[in-house]
C-alpha cells in the first residue's frame, strides 16, 4: 500500500476530526511494520484529540448564562490550535479535505459565536473559501454525514452573521445534497443514523427520537459533538454531565469517542475492510465481531 493511504488510514484515527472516514479505494501487500502499526491502532483509537469535537464542546453555553462559554478552555485550545494554512485537525493529507472543512467550519463557527479570535476566523474562512470545491466532489473520501452536517454548519453560520466565502450555486448545492442524503436517510428509517449526526440536524432533529439513544452516561453514542449539539437544543442535564467528565479526564480537547466500547473498533474494521487489507488482521477484526456480539447480547 502507498504511504498516501497509509497516513489515510492513520489520520482517521490518530485525529479522527469528523466522526469516521467512509470511503476508500486501494489495495496492495503492507510491509510487517505497518501491519503491526496498524495492529496497535485496534486498541489505540480512542486516544486521539479531534479538533472538530472540541469546536462542538467548545460551543456549548453555561447551563447558568447562554451568554457565555460552558468550557472556556476548549476555545482557548481552539485558538492556540489551527495550522499554518488556517484549518484545524491533523496536517491534512489531500484525501481528507473534508475532514479538514468540517472540523475548520466547526471551529470558526466556535470562534464567531463567542466573539473571540478575528484573526483566526478570517484565516480559517480563507482556508474554507479556497478548499470548498472539495464539500461537493464525490471523489473525495466522506466523513459519516458530512452532506448533512457540513450544510448544517453553513446554514447555522448564517444564524451567526458569519459571511461564508461561498458563490451561491456552491451553496445550493451543497443543500441540495442535504435535502437528497436527508430523504434517503428518512425512507430507509435511519434513526439512530440520524441521531448519531444530530450537530447537523439542527432545528431539523426529533429530540425526542434522539434521545432514545442515550448511554447511561449521558452521551448520545459516546460521542463528544453529537451529546453537544444534544445539550445546546435541548439543555439536558446528563448530556452536560457526560461533557463535563470528558473535560475532568482529558483537559481542554476531547477525542471523537469516549469511552470507546465497540463502536469505535467496528469503526477501525470497516476502514480495513473498505482498504481491502482485513486478510491481514482476521485475528484482531474476529475480537472485534466477538467482542461486538458479547455487548450486544447482555
Amino acid at each position: 500500500m502507498g504511504s498516501a493511504n497509509i497516513n489515510f488510514l492513520y489520520s482517521s484515527y490518530l485525529d479522527p476530526g469528523v466522526k469516521v472516514i467512509t470511503k476508500a479505494n486501494t489495495t496492495a501487500t503492507l510491509s510487517e511494520r505497518t501491519k503491526e502499526r496498524i495492529r496497535e491502532l485496534f486498541n489505540k483509537v480512542q486516544l486521539s484529540v479531534s479538533s472538530y469535537d472540541t469546536a462542538w464542546v467548545a460551543m456549548v453555553p453555561s447551563p447558568y448564562s447562554s451568554g457565555a462559554p460552558c468550557f472556556p478552555d476548549c476555545i482557548d485550545w481552539l485558538l492556540d490550535n489551527q495550522l499554518s494554512d488556517g484549518s484545524w485537525g491533523l496536517p491534512h493529507h489531500p484525501l481528507l479535505i473534508k475532514d479538514a472543512l468540517s472540523s475548520t467550519l466547526a471551529s470558526v463557527l466556535t470562534l464567531k459565536r463567542w466573539g473571540v479570535g478575528e484573526e483566526q476566523v478570517n484565516k480559517g474562512l480563507h482556508f474554507i473559501g479556497s478548499n470548498v470545491s472539495s464539500a461537493t466532489d464525490e471523489s473525495e473520501h466522506s466523513p459519516i454525514g458530512f452532506d448533512i452536517i457540513f450544510p448544517g454548519m453553513v446554514e447555522q453560520a448564517k444564524e451567526f452573521d458569519l459571511n461564508l466565502p461561498f458563490e451561491p450555486n456552491v451553496f445550493d448545492a451543497l443543500l441540495h445534497r442535504k435535502e437528497l442524503e436527508l430523504r434517503r436517510a428518512y425512507s430507509e428509517g435511519r434513526k439512530s443514523y440520524l441521531a448519531y449526526i444530530s450537530e447537523g440536524m439542527g432545528k431539523l432533529q426529533d429530540w425526542e427520537m434522539a434521545m432514545k439513544y442515550q448511554r447511561k452516561n449521558g452521551s448520545l453514542f459516546n460521542c463528544p459533538s453529537s451529546t453537544a449539539a444534544a445539550f445546546i437544543h435541548i439543555q439536558d442535564a446528563d448530556c452536560l454531565r457526560y461533557l463535563r467528565s470528558l473535560l475532568d479526564k482529558f483537559g481542554n480537547a476531547v477525542p471523537t469517542v469516549h469511552p470507546l466500547d465497540t463502536h469505535g473498533r467496528l469503526c477501525m474494521v470497516d476502514n480495513v475492510e473498505r482498504l481491502g487489507i482485513e486478510r491481514h488482521f482476521r485475528q484482531e477484526i474476529k475480537s472485534v465481531l466477538d467482542d461486538t456480539y458479547r455487548y450486544s447480547s447482555t
